[in-house]
């Protein structure tokens, strides 16, 4: 078909509109592509999310609903403010994912970015106080803390430990009471005096990432401070009575003073070991209060106090009771003979109620209430003191020990004494065995019966002996003694062949 001019420029420009048309058509079907910033971070951490060219339809300034989602679960929707095409709206997410939003009322973007929402770190701190008292308890407190300005309130369980790493105490957490924090407490009760440290660790949860506490430490006195005052209850006039005090942490510097009522009753006595002592007579009778009062060499302090009664003297004798286990109580001024090596502890008493100790001047060694003799000669003067109190005056009762050569041991592994097999081998040392405790060589030989055994020596050391024939054969093991200090050693076996 033939086509005229006139004809083939409506039809071009027929095209050329329908064109025009479908590209429009193109055009507004495609949604825009999201621009967004400030969108994801740890969970709980408050967002500014600007999200740009959402609608240029909307030039002015309106509201705008937003709905997060993280991992596909629809979160609390937000209100966000748009202003000439510019969303800017706040958000803090309750759960670790992958999070994106949608804006039903002003938007038709697509392809949002999914952000990652990520634990968030916390920090665990557990707070002692500086100081207890034994038998009384103590409240241990543990905070977790989300890293700031997160508002999630960690989750989960702490497990508190001590210096040992023993474990303490193992404790759900329960929310607040701060923004982002979480806690949990127990009660311990200290048995004894000294420095104890605690940790905490938090195990973390879902949302929130794992921490461990710095160490935190608490003084455990008698009085509940930081010294502590060791005082006889009642005390005798004119009779001279020992005042401790006890410093704390275990290393303190410095020095102590005590008083009376208030008014010094001694110069500044140094701190030696944690400790300081004076020995004052009292020249009152009644009530009073005794007190004592440190100050260290870095500007630290403190004080304690106790009520004391004093009764008038003269007070009676305090009276002391020194008993060695399986012998029975030692008399004052007695006489008593120890063989090199013994070793043991006193039980000891007295009527006043007061501690005994111990000293003595010779070579024996004593620490405490116990004793050792390790030379084996000579004497020893010891001597047991009470400081009395409780209406009885301090007494000291001293007593001899005379030292005298003790037994040597040995572990032998000869069994006892027989019947055997003839032919038969006996292990009398193993290549291990050979001295005494006092360090002397063993030597073995047959006393009898020479004909029916025979000892033989192995290259590893033992000593083994052979029953050859029938009949009784007397083996002997001997170590020299130490002159003056260990007797000889001997052991004796009898073995019979059959």
């Amino acid at each position: 078909m033939r086509i005229t001019s006139r004809r083939r420029g409506l039809i071009l420009g027929a095209v050329t509109a329908s064109a025009v048309v479908l590209g429009s058509l193109a055009i507004a079907a495609t949604p825009a592509q999201a621009a967004v910033t400030g969108f994801g971070g740890p969970v709980g951490v408050t967002q500014t999310v600007t999200v740009s060219d959402t609608s240029p339809s909307l030039m002015g300034e309106t509201t705008c609903t937003v709905i997060p989602t993280i991992n596909g679960v629809t979160q609390p929707s937000v209100i966000g403010t748009l202003t000439n095409g510019t969303l800017t709206f706040l958000w803090a997410p309750a759960s670790i994912g992958a999070a994106t939003f949608s804006l039903p009322d002003c938007s038709t973007l697509s392809n949002i970015p999914a952000a990652s929402i990520t634990q968030v770190s916390t920090i665990s701190v557990i707070s002692t106080p500086n100081t207890a008292q034994i038998g009384v308890a103590t409240k241990i407190l543990v905070t977790v803390q989300s890293a700031s300005p997160s508002a999630y309130a960690p989750t989960g369980q702490v497990v508190v430990r001590d210096a040992n790493q023993a474990v303490l105490a193992r404790m759900g957490l329960t929310a607040g009471p701060g923004t982002g924090q979480a806690f949990a407490y127990f009660w311990w009760t200290p048995t004894v005096a000294g420095t104890f440290f605690f940790q905490a660790t938090y195990s973390g949860d879902t949302n929130a990432t794992t921490s461990v506490s710095p160490q935190d430490t608490i003084i455990a006195t008698v009085s509940g401070g930081t010294i502590s005052l060791i005082a006889p209850s009642t005390m005798t006039q004119s009779v001279p009575v020992l005042l401790t005090a006890t410093v704390l942490p275990n290393g303190v510097q410095g020095s102590v003073g005590f008083t009376v009522n208030g008014a010094p009753i001694s110069a500044s006595i140094p701190i030696v070991n944690n400790t300081a002592s004076f020995l004052w007579t009292p020249n009152v009778v009644g009530l009073v209060t005794v007190g004592a009062s440190y100050t260290t060499n870095q500007g630290g302090s403190g004080s304690t106090s106790s009520r004391v009664t004093i009764v008038a003297g003269p007070a009676s004798r305090d009276v002391i009771s020194l008993t060695q286990p399986g012998v029975g109580p030692w008399a004052p001024n007695g006489v008593y003979t120890l063989p090199n090596g013994a070793t043991f502890t006193f039980a000891a008493s007295t009527l006043s109620g007061a501690a005994v100790t111990l000293s003595e001047s010779g070579p024996c060694q004593v620490s405490g209430l116990s004793i050792v003799i390790d030379t084996g000669s000579g004497q020893c003067n010891l001597v047991a003191t009470s400081p009395g109190g409780n209406g009885y005056a301090g007494v000291q009762q001293g007593y001899t020990v005379s030292m005298v050569p003790g037994n040597q041991t040995a572990a032998l592994a000869a069994p006892n004494s027989g019947n055997f097999s003839k032919g038969r081998t006996i292990r009398l040392q193993n290549p291990t065995q050979g001295q005494t405790n006092a360090g002397q060589n063993i030597t073995w030989r047959v006393t009898s019966g020479g004909n029916r055994c025979r000892l033989a020596y192995p290259s590893n050391g033992a000593v083994n002996l052979r029953l050859t024939r029938t009949g009784q054969c007397n083996v002997t093991a001997r170590a020299p003694g130490v002159a003056g200090s260990w007797n000889a050693f001997r052991l004796d076996r009898s073995y019979r062949a059959r």
